[in-house]
């Protein structure tokens, strides 16, 4: 998985027709509420194979620069 990869995961997730960037947050998109952030973790969590799960710093990651750079810091992003 890429990063490119992870924010269309995101705006998936938040069923947004705009692209998702590393700038967006739950305080910049009105859609990234608590069951967005949810919507979230599962999809990466499945693209993942499940790693994803056993990372506790996704949950309370609410920036796609948050959930990008957690993804990458345990490995689970390509480059």
């Amino acid at each position: 998985m890429d990063k490119a990869k992870v924010l269309t995961l995101i705006q998936e997730a938040l069923e947004q027709d705009e692209v998702v960037t590393m700038e967006d947050s739950s305080q910049t998109l009105e859609k990234w509420d608590s069951l967005a952030q949810l919507q979230i973790l599962l999809r990466i969590d499945q693209e993942t194979g499940g790693k994803a799960a056993n990372i506790p710093e996704l949950a309370i990651a609410l920036s796609a620069k948050d959930i990008v750079e957690t993804l990458e810091a345990n490995g689970l992003i390509d480059g």
